[in-house]
């Protein structure tokens, strides 16, 4: 097997093609490199983003189909969608709050 170079930060995240913080399970959508210095830009240009960044070109081998073999040690990013639902709930709760004022909010609970 050949080895590869990604993109990981410090909170065992991999960095995408679209320059975005994935978890690893999904292998195909993650940044490579032949080179090490591709993923040293790579590193360079996200933490031009990102003060506060520690990321580091890792070298990993591939697997049969040229995908990277990453290991897998970041819980998945919650989707859009969940994220707007708990956002919806905490409205409603302070919508519920404001209609009656002696309700408590729920963290005074």
């Amino acid at each position: 097997m050949s080895h590869i170079y990604v993109v990981r930060n410090q909170d065992g995240y991999y960095a995408s093609k679209k320059k975005e913080w994935e978890c690893g399970r999904e292998p195909k959508i993650l940044f490579r490199s032949q080179h090490r210095d591709e993923a040293i830009n790579m590193v360079f240009e996200l933490s031009s983003k990102d003060i506060y960044l520690r990321a580091e070109a890792v070298s990993v081998e591939q697997n049969e189909k040229k995908q990277p073999i990453v290991e897998v040690t970041a819980a998945p990013k919650p989707k859009p969608e969940a994220i707007l639902e708990s956002d919806d709930d905490a409205v409603a709760s302070e919508e519920a709050t404001a209609s009656d004022p002696t309700a408590l909010p729920a963290a005074q609970i």
